[in-house]
């Protein structure tokens, strides 16, 4: 007990003191001072929105805009049918809103979305998934670190609208992944406080119990000082920011066209290897290393993975929320994965 006091709540006191001193009164005036959602921040997976919950939360307030949860595939906004760029100028009625980067896979969206209060309740949001996010071990540790957001973890702990099964899921898994992290070579550090916290509400003890309740001011202190934190990073986002009226006549998309146009463009993109992918891609990543590719994944297996439970749990929230989800999930590429060995079995088995 006294060990936890030093470890965990002297230090966490130390720096609650020490803020409260440089940043009480600055920070009245940032938050109050904060602009409002720009429809043109939507057209950019900014880190400020997976690090933090203000641009969410904006933009989930807006009646045309339409939130898209994703990973690395949101970058590639060289390909016209990027929604970013295929939905410009709000020509189906709405914008666009991307959250995430490579890495963000199922958990990242869940702790998201958990910790959008009321924000994304009822609301229709898209979440896409992709092969790569479900081999065994789910996602890593440094990969789970590089996105995770005390600010947000703290947020969803304080919504009592979510079932105690959520919190408790998401806090073994928090816990989990920290202690992994922290045994890595190299690792930044984590704040014992909120390790201590995730491991409490996974599966309290007499000891964490007396421990939590002694950091409640702690807690309380760093929800602010997050707030202030994620209004600061954004502030200049949103100022120099645009809104785009909706168009006053709505015209039809062509949807055949744009097929049409979309497979003349990939053809071009990509006519420099025989598996249709991107010629930069090809060039950087495949090109001298083709023959090292040959039946590399003939073991590979997505069957078995915790990324299925962090899955669940995604559903979960988006049904306790009353969310509407359209999950879109990213397809195998049939020619590449029959020349690295995963077979169309194994294909059909993961669909």
């Amino acid at each position: 007990m006294r060990q936890a006091a030093k470890t965990v709540f002297l230090p966490s006191l130390a720096l609650l003191l020490t803020v409260s001193i440089l940043f009480g009164g600055v920070g009245v005036a940032i938050i109050g001072t904060t602009p409002l959602w720009r429809d043109s921040v939507g057209n950019v997976n900014h880190t400020e929105k997976i690090t933090g919950t203000y641009l969410v939360g904006q933009s989930a307030a807006q009646e045309d805009t339409l939130l898209i949860f994703g990973s690395s595939e949101l970058r590639t906004t060289e390909v016209s049918t990027h929604p970013a760029n295929f939905f410009a100028g709000k020509r189906a009625g709405f914008q666009v809103d991307l959250i995430g980067r490579g890495s963000c896979q199922s958990l990242i969206h869940a702790l998201q979305i958990a910790a959008s209060g009321d924000a994304l309740r009822c609301k229709k949001v898209v979440l896409i998934t992709s092969p790569q996010s479900y081999i065994p071990e789910g996602i890593a540790p440094d990969l789970f670190m590089a996105n995770f957001s005390p600010q947000g973890y703290l947020e969803l702990l304080a919504d009592d609208s979510l079932s105690d099964e959520v919190k408790t899921y998401l806090s073994q898994r928090v816990a989990e992944l920290t202690e992994e992290y922290k045994a890595l070579p190299d690792a930044s550090p984590v704040d014992p406080a909120i390790a201590a916290l995730a491991k409490h509400t996974a599966d309290s003890t007499i000891v964490s119990t007396v421990r939590d309740a002694l950091l409640i001011p702690y807690y309380g202190f760093s929800r602010w000082l997050y707030d202030l934190k994620d209004k600061v990073s954004v502030r200049n986002l949103l100022v120099s920011g645009e809104d785009f009226p909706v168009p006053v006549e709505l015209l039809a998309i062509d949807w055949a066209a744009e097929e049409e146009s979309a497979i003349a463009e990939g053809k071009d993109m990509s006519g420099n290897n025989d598996f249709w992918m991107l010629d930069d891609y090809y060039t950087t990543y495949i090109g001298s290393r083709l023959e090292r590719q040959k039946d590399r994944d003939k073991d590979l297996s997505y069957s078995q993975s915790k990324e299925y439970d962090d899955l669940r749990i995604l559903f979960a929230i988006c049904q306790e929320k009353g969310i509407e989800p359209l999950f879109i999930h990213v397809p195998l590429h049939g020619k590449w994965s029959d020349y690295t060995g995963f077979s169309a079995d194994h294909r059909a088995e993961y669909y």
